[in-house]
């Protein structure tokens, strides 16, 4: 019997989490993880003691750094072996007090009070590999507090062009480009499942037709640093190129350079 999308989703994600954070932990992701970081911060609650909820949470990486910061957060995510990493990680800095776990689809959350959370953030593109992104946007709207931003991270339909031209598929590329789906690349059949890419105009859609305006979109990262990790040894120099990333992020015409755009959402009518 053909496994259900969440169940592949779950089975990849439940596979992955013990060795997760050391698939991102060189001289590129530090610097990622840095602008990433520098584009929250505008958004961050000005009350230390804010809701927070981290959707995707993953092993708790940004949980954590919230939870650091001293906001109560909620780390959510539909793999029980990730939530076990974030809780682990939680315990080694004595923080688990302020922090609860839930395991969830982003599509149906409705195990969480409405307008509890002051801040949500959805790192990792989870929005993308729901199997509704509306329906996830739907259900964050109903669980912030008046005018609580979202900062979330989406792939960038742009940039995966490359993937298909080596494919030399003509057909695959026409058919991507149309519908913005692909698929998670991994060898056992029972985990891959569809991911939506997105391009600006697609987010600015999809903000209006689930009750969000944008605040803020930036490409992430339009200096393509992943090919040049050998330039990023240095902290000087992992300060040098962010300060001309920054200058950059948010020019319209850079914007389909970027795997990734990270976007601010504000509720619409709140």
């Amino acid at each position: 019997m053909a496994r259900s999308r969440r169940q592949s989703v779950q089975k990849y994600h439940d596979r992955v989490a013990g060795r997760y954070d050391h698939s991102y932990d060189d001289a590129f992701w530090q610097w990622h993880d840095l602008l990433t970081w520098d584009y929250l911060k505008p958004f961050l609650p000005r009350n230390a003691n804010a809701r927070v909820l981290d959707l995707g949470c993953g092993t708790g990486k940004w949980g954590a750094k919230l939870a650091k910061s001293g906001y109560d957060v909620t780390f959510l995510d539909i793999s029980p072996k990730m939530l076990n990493q974030a809780r682990r990680k939680m315990e080694e800095h004595g923080g688990t007090a302020a922090a609860s776990f839930v395991q969830a689809d982003l599509c149906d959350m409705s195990e969480l009070p409405a307008a509890t959370f002051d801040l949500a953030v959805a790192f990792g593109d989870p929005i993308g590999c729901a199997s509704s992104p509306a329906k996830a946007m739907k259900q964050i709207r109903r669980l912030l507090t008046g005018g609580a931003p979202l900062v979330a991270t989406f792939d960038n339909r742009f940039a995966a062009i490359d993937f298909y031209l080596e494919a030399g598929d003509p057909a695959a590329l026409e058919r991507f480009l149309r519908n913005g789906k692909t698929h998670w690349l991994t060898r056992d059949v029972d985990e891959q499942f569809d991911i939506m890419t997105f391009a600006p105009t697609d987010i600015e859609k999809l903000a209006g037709e689930t009750g969000f305006a944008v605040l803020d979109m930036v490409g992430k990262t339009v200096l393509p640093m992943r090919k040049h990790r050998g330039l990023l040894d240095s902290s000087q120099a992992r300060r040098t190129w962010a300060k001309i990333e920054r200058k950059h992020c948010r020019d319209a015409a850079a914007l389909g350079r970027a795997s990734h755009l990270q976007v601010a959402f504000r509720p619409i009518g709140a």
